[in-house]
């Protein structure tokens, strides 16, 4: 095979990958991670043994990005065979998220039950293996949070039946995995960086909140329970989701007027805030239904693809969606950025 075929090839595999797995949202799970490193790497115990740290961050990132892409893939598969076990051909299979072409690879045949099983093995797998090589290094409090992650991960496809779908995903990406990172790095535990997770978890659920804004019609008739149908209206739910960011910079602001962490993390605040305004005032032109033209800017971050998706005529959806996952990435992104080039380390080298 020559050398162009082959690129073409392996582009095409890669680009099926990522639809198959929902590559796309990997900034939710990988904007934590960098909140995590960044503070790990300025903590004296990393330097105890460098070439080890360094080992175990590049681990711990391909480990969540791992686990990450093997939950998004167990969702459509576990989605997929309920429609068979109902007695629905796979072929005939249909989904009401068009948006996502919801395990579209997997009904059209690219990808079969079969593959995706081995695929979700070695996902899973590579996550189990990198789990148990920190627990021998840190102890049972690394198994604690992979069970605990675990299990939330396995209640979220029931989690809308009780409200809790936000909940949980605040949970899982912003204390659970900052500090089980952060723990896995160092073998520590870092109140105040705690008290940031929480912060940078509802700075994620925000993109969660955005969905559920857009779905609410739909999620009201099918009897989905989420945070935003539970306030009743649309109006209600995009408070919400307000009252999400407010809360977030409120606890930034706090952790800089305590002087737990210096005063350059307010940039997180005045950084996000343009797109934190602009969120809330194209979800309120979402909810009385302005038609509008979604242009993509550069101060809005990136947002991939624009041509396939105006084909697909999905803008009003992924405009919104990049936006508020811009929002996580960039928030997170200057945390890590403050705590990396302003917290003073103590070196120990043993």
């Amino acid at each position: 095979m020559k050398l162009k075929e082959f690129l073409n090839s392996f582009q095409t595999l890669k680009l099926q990958f990522i639809e198959l797995t929902r590559g796309y949202t990997l900034l939710t799970s990988a904007a934590p991670w960098f909140v995590a490193a960044a503070a790990a790497s300025v903590s004296a115990h990393f330097y105890s043994d460098i070439k080890l740290k360094l080992f175990t961050t590049f681990l711990s990132f391909i480990a969540i990005m791992c686990v990450h892409l093997g939950v998004n893939l167990l969702d459509d598969y576990i989605d997929v065979k309920k429609q068979i076990k109902n007695g629905t051909p796979l072929s005939e299979i249909k989904f009401e998220d068009k948006v996502r072409n919801k395990a579209g690879l997997i009904i059209d045949g690219t990808y079969s039950l079969k593959d995706v099983k081995v695929i979700l093995g070695i996902l899973f797998g590579f996550g189990i293996l990198s789990g148990i090589y920190f627990t021998f290094l840190y102890g049972w409090i690394i198994p604690f949070y992979a069970v605990v992650s675990g299990i939330l991960c396995l209640l979220y496809p029931i989690s809308s039946r009780f409200y809790l779908s936000e909940t949980i995903v605040g949970t899982i990406f912003g204390p659970l995995l900052i500090m089980g990172t952060y723990t896995a790095l160092t073998g520590l535990y870092l109140h105040k960086l705690f008290i940031m997770s929480i912060a940078v978890g509802l700075i994620i659920v925000v993109l969660l909140s955005t969905h559920n804004i857009m779905d609410y019609d739909y999620d009201k008739k099918a009897g989905k329970r989420t945070l935003s149908t539970l306030t009743g209206s649309k109006k209600g739910a995009l408070i919400l989701l307000a009252g999400e960011i407010l809360i977030a910079y409120l606890i930034i602001i706090y952790l800089a007027l305590s002087k737990q962490f210096p005063y350059w993390i307010l940039l997180s605040i005045l950084l996000t805030a343009p797109l934190s305004i602009k969120l809330i005032i194209s979800l309120n032109d979402y909810n009385n239904m302005k038609n509008l033209k979604f242009i993509p800017k550069w101060y809005l971050g990136p947002m991939e693809n624009w041509d396939i998706i105006q084909k697909a005529d999905i803008e009003y959806f992924m405009y919104r969606f990049y936006i508020a996952r811009n929002l996580g990435f960039i928030f997170c992104i200057i945390l890590a950025l403050v705590c990396f080039f302003t917290i003073k380390i103590n070196y120990i080298y043993v």
